[in-house]
């Protein structure tokens, strides 16, 4: 190995651990990042940028742009005709009763965000979208436990960035990514990627459910941020439960049961719900500036990895990142083992868990097949690798998150790392183990 690519690859990420914590836009920060690997290693600039870096970014705009747009025209339609509140309060109502212990209390609405927050992501809503959509719900049913509120986000992200991102059948892009990259089907790994998330699931409420109890005896109390709006909008103005998740309902089938391309499955799944949500919607007008909004938000999320991966990528001509992954697979370790870890390496490295399955599958699938794993274990447990460490304190998510909720870093990400590193490592695992030891299991 090279000593000066070896420095060169950790000063990149030491600039975009500091420039994503000082919170500049993803996009500045990978083209940063690449530049000076570039120059520290005498590489062809212009060249590079305009060759490697950008044919990177062009590839994940070409493969994540159709979803994300048709996804987020579903989202829109979902906010302003608040069906996504219906949703919400429908679930959490049915589940909380005022008769409960605190600690109970703590646990089941724990448990229900979690649910709530996670099957919307499940059917295909964007992950930012969701945790938009269901902050001031959180915080209602929050309010009722005397849950403090810097726990929110660690609940929400716990729904958003876990199980509803690597079940099996997940619309989630990372499966999607997957199954391009491995011609597989979405639901490949079907029993041990449900095993794994279920026990994510259980991780995560019994350890936040213990840090609530901890917060109360110290005399932590919830309490509203001074920029957060109380109340939802009146049940009139909303369609009813049954009608909010019919189009989802729609998507599912399609994507999971007719095999549609998920950008059909998606666009079926919102032209049935601005059909069904037509009256809150309003008129013409009001359906263009969805479409419109739909579109702008779009280019955003897909321009930012795509920088970030153009980023690794130049990381990648480096002859010293290969001599990295060949060590890893050159361990006398099982390779499943090998697996996780390459996968896991990359999702460190970019904060992205779309970029690890992006860049990770096509590096780790020859050698895992050649070792005996199966196309479906490498699909699901590449997913569940690349959940575990892309939400570090530096990561795009965890900064836009715990701006959403006005939280300071050391009050807001204890509880996230929980949800989105501790819990999915043991989702890893379980998924691992169950698909290692018994391969006959679809």
């Amino acid at each position: 190995m090279n000593p000066l690519e070896i420095i060169s690859m950790l000063v990149g990420i030491a600039i975009v651990v500091y420039m994503m914590i000082k919170n500049w836009s993803p996009i500045i920060v990978g083209i940063t990042a690449a530049t000076v690997v570039i120059l520290m290693n005498g590489l062809p600039y212009g060249a590079t940028m305009t060759g490697t870096y950008a044919q990177a970014f062009a590839n994940m705009f070409y493969s994540l742009f159709p979803p994300i747009l048709v996804g987020g025209l579903l989202a829109q339609t979902y906010i302003r005709s608040n069906a996504v509140v219906t949703i919400a309060e429908k679930i959490c109502n049915a589940v909380l009763r005022d008769s409960m212990s605190p600690r109970t209390k703590y646990a089941v609405v724990t448990f229900s965000l979690i649910l709530v927050a996670g099957v919307i992501s499940y059917c295909g809503l964007n992950c930012l979208v969701v945790l938009i959509a269901m902050y001031p719900i959180a915080l209602g049913v929050m309010e009722r436990a005397d849950i403090p509120k810097k726990y929110v986000m660690g609940i929400l992200s716990a729904g958003v960035y876990s199980f509803s991102l690597t079940a099996p059948g997940t619309t989630a892009t990372i499966n999607i990514l997957a199954m391009q990259a491995l011609g597989t089907p979405a639901t490949a790994g079907l029993v041990g990627g449900m095993i794994a998330a279920v026990v994510e699931i259980i991780v995560t409420t019994v350890v936040l459910t213990a840090m609530i109890v901890r917060s109360h005896n110290k005399g932590e109390h919830f309490a509203y941020g001074p920029k957060d709006t109380v109340g939802s909008s009146d049940e009139k103005d909303r369609p009813g439960f049954i009608v909010s998740i019919i189009p989802m309902i729609v998507l599912i089938v399609c994507f999971n049961g007719f095999k549609m391309n998920i950008f059909t499955a998606s666009l079926i799944g919102w032209l049935c719900s601005v059909a069904l949500f037509w009256k809150r919607i309003g008129n013409v007008e009001e359906l263009k500036k969805l479409i419109v909004t739909a579109g702008q938000n779009s280019f955003g999320p897909i321009s930012s990895v795509g920088s970030i991966v153009g980023f690794t990528s130049v990381v990648q001509l480096l002859p010293s990142f290969q001599a990295i992954i060949n060590a890893v697979f050159a361990m006398s370790i099982p390779a499943v083992v090998i697996l996780i870890l390459a996968i896991s390496l990359v999702s460190g490295l970019t904060g992205s868990s779309s970029s690890a399955v992006r860049i990770g599958i096509p590096i780790v699938e020859e050698r895992c097949l050649s070792a005996g794993l199966t196309k479906a274990l490498i699909h699901r447990v590449s997913l569940f690798a690349a959940s575990t460490i892309d939400t570090l304190p530096w990561s795009s998510a965890v900064i836009i998150n715990l701006g959403i909720a006005d939280l300071k870093m050391e009050d807001g990400y204890p509880s996230m790392f929980v949800a989105t590193c501790l819990a999915t490592l043991c989702g890893t695992i379980t998924c691992a183990v169950v698909m290692y030891l018994f391969p006959f299991l679809p």
